[in-house]
């Protein structure tokens, strides 16, 4: 059987090139990045068809969510917008929408799907692989270089399965107003899940200014910064046994009272503020 591909365009074709160029990419470097050859790369940007195999490859070299938002339907109509972002949405928080507006709760919402999504695919290709094998292994993952560098050979399927279960940990949460993170690795989560921000602007214009403004909710969620600092921002070496070791990553080190709000997933009644042990 033939693989799949989707219908090129001249707009989707325009589209590539003109954020090719707007990250400041050669053709080469697009198609290093992606995976496929200059000249194939080149006839993406002339409207050729793409592979469907290619297009999560494509996407993650032009830090694209998907082509739905770019692609025209027969007619030559816009797409509609695949999110549904207000209370409607399983994922909403109308915790987050009351603290710090309704951009942050669609922020949190689209971007939990995202983050869903693209685990999703890389745990669909790391169930193909070797035991053992890591998210750096793959020919193209989505988070392979977005999770802190010092402990890449540690994602494997087991790990990215417990992130997975951290994001969908953490839209329950949300959706009942338990607005914290109890580990590590759930900070992680919502790191990268409002990290989506930074691409949300090619969905539509609703996401404007989420870019500029979600690792001060972020911050504001977790009383500080500190996940963004040592794993993602600092160039320092997280030594073992330290709060940010990929060892502790499950440990449940913060801990968070909430008075009015009961936790329908974990009972944390008797939680008092965050603090690190």
């Amino acid at each position: 059987m033939p693989p799949r591909t989707r219908t090129g365009s001249s707009e989707l074709g325009n589209a590539i090139r003109d954020r090719r160029i707007e990250l400041g990419l050669s053709i080469e470097e697009a198609a290093g990045k992606a995976g496929v050859g200059a000249k194939t790369w080149g006839r993406y940007e002339s409207g050729a068809s793409i592979r469907q195999d290619k297009e999560r490859g494509v996407c993650r070299a032009l830090r694209w969510t998907s082509f739905a938002v770019i692609c025209s339907s027969e007619d030559g109509s816009k797409s509609e917008n695949p999110f549904v972002v207000d209370n409607r949405h399983q994922a909403w928080s109308q915790g987050l929408a009351d603290l710090y507006g309704t951009l942050c709760a669609a922020t949190f919402a689209v971007g939990s799907d995202i983050v869903l999504d693209n685990l999703k695919q890389d745990l669909t290709e790391l169930a193909r692989s070797a035991r053992g094998t890591h998210l750096g292994e793959l020919p193209c993952s989505w988070f392979g270089d977005s999770l802190p560098r010092q402990f890449l050979h540690r994602y494997d399927y087991e790990f990215t399965y417990k992130l997975r279960s951290a994001v969908k940990l953490l839209r329950r949460r949300f959706r009942f107003g338990h607005l914290e993170a109890h580990t590590v690795l759930e900070e992680i989560a919502l790191y990268l899940i409002f990290g989506e921000a930074e691409s949300l602007a090619d969905i539509g214009p609703e996401f404007s200014g989420a870019e500029n403004q979600w690792l001060d909710w972020l911050g504001e969620m977790l009383s500080d910064l500190d996940v963004e600092y040592y794993l993602f921002s600092s160039a320092e070496v997280v030594a073992p046994g330290f709060t940010y070791h990929f060892d502790r990553w499950d440990e449940e080190q913060f801990w968070c009272y909430s008075q009015n709000v009961v936790d329908p997933v974990a009972d944390s009644s008797q939680l008092s503020h965050k603090t690190e042990d």
